[in-house]
């Protein structure tokens, strides 16, 4: 075999190795565990009431949770302008879905507002995906002649 007939060998072996990448299965990532509510990694879903799946901190959920428990500690006893539901003085209703009543100060519902703007931003659907890792062919048959990228 000449020096000429061996380059194009490894010509012919480089470019269908390279004309074989584009032929690789792609791999499909698992579903998200909780569908598109599912949150990204460090948030919980807020529950502040049914159907609640704002995604917030462990710790915001906590509170969220003893809001609910001691949310007939801020009512006003007797009603008031706002019928059963009026806050005692100092609170205010939490808002933290449509039709939430239970009150808070007013700190905790800017919280809540909060929480709800960054909503769609702290769910594991609209998250980036990863890059995928550039694909490796294994050692260069011919180094020097194949340039160094497209193998390991």
């Amino acid at each position: 075999m000449t020096k000429h007939s061996g380059l194009v060998s490894l010509s012919v072996l480089a470019l269908a190795t390279l004309g074989a990448l584009g032929t690789q299965a792609t791999a499909v990532a698992d579903p998200l565990p909780y569908g598109p509510d599912t949150c990204n990694q460090g948030f919980v879903w807020r529950e502040a009431g049914p159907g609640d799946v704002v995604c917030v901190t462990p710790a915001i959920r906590d509170s969220t949770a003893q809001q609910n428990q001691a949310a007939g500690q801020n009512v006003e006893p007797n009603g008031g302008a706002y019928g059963p539901n009026t806050c005692k003085q100092g609170f205010v209703w939490r808002e933290a879905f449509s039709g939430d009543t239970v009150c808070v100060t007013p700190a905790v519902r800017t919280q809540a507002a909060s929480d709800n703007a960054a909503a769609a931003s702290r769910k594991a659907a609209n998250a980036p995906a990863p890059a995928a890792p550039p694909p490796c062919l294994g050692p260069n048959p011919a180094p020097g002649l194949i340039p160094a990228g497209v193998f390991c």
